[in-house]
């Protein structure tokens, strides 16, 4: 490490420094790759949510069709 030191004229703290910085960076991007797949399920898990909600309200309509439909054939006979 001293012949570095001597050689580029950089001292201790540079490099210790350099170290950290990269460290960090390095510990961010895992984070934010860690974080993406947590982000995807809350999205996937909307989509499902709002596709029940959407076919729980066409089975009503469809459901209270079919009433009407049984009725008129009653009706009619």
């Amino acid at each position: 490490m001293k012949d570095k030191l001597d050689k580029t004229g950089k001292t201790k703290t540079y490099y210790r420094l350099r170290f950290a910085s990269k460290a960090a960076v390095v510990s961010l991007a895992m984070f934010l790759l860690a974080a993406i797949p947590v982000g995807v399920s809350y999205k996937i898990a909307e989509t499902a949510k709002a596709e029940d909600n959407h076919d729980s309200s066409l089975t009503v309509v469809s459901s209270e069709e079919e009433k009407n439909s049984e009725e008129e054939v009653k009706s009619v006979e």
